[in-house]
């Protein structure tokens, strides 16, 4: 599995290009929200982001520029002609892509504290007297 970092700017401005393709299918490009830093907000946007690039790549023509924005590389070809060409002996089933969620957006829920609900549940499924709730 290959990775591979991009700024929303980037994804602006690859979608510039790709709308430009005559007869390709574009999906609906995520809108950029105001509160950028929200971590639900930036979950959203990547699910968005990577929607419509899915989207993209199921298109019936591949678009050399999002090929290249991917850092997906096929055979040389001499012109956007012949790579339309060499599109037809590539098989019909499409790349997956899969955007991984950010480590750092997720919160924390280790913690130093007990988490006093469990410690509950497991004395009012386990305990066998009432020393054992005290003792717990």
């Amino acid at each position: 599995m290959t990775h591979i970092e991009k700024r929303y700017s980037e994804f602006e401005a690859i979608h510039k290009q790709v709308k430009k393709i005559p007869g390709m299918r574009i999906p609906e490009f995520p809108p950029k929200k105001v509160m950028k830093w929200n971590s639900k907000v930036l979950e959203q946007r990547r699910l968005g982001l990577q929607t419509y690039v899915q989207g993209v790549l199921q298109g019936d023509r591949l678009s050399k520029s999002m090929l290249n924005f991917l850092e997906i590389s096929l055979p040389d070809c001499q012109s956007e002609e012949s790579f339309e060409q060499s599109n037809e002996n590539i098989p019909s089933h499409h790349p997956l892509l899969s955007f991984t969620a950010d480590a750092f957006l997720q919160e924390n829920n280790r913690s130093s504290l007990p988490d006093i609900i469990v410690q509950g549940v497991r004395m009012g499924l386990y305990a066998t007297s009432r020393d054992d709730y005290l003792l717990g």
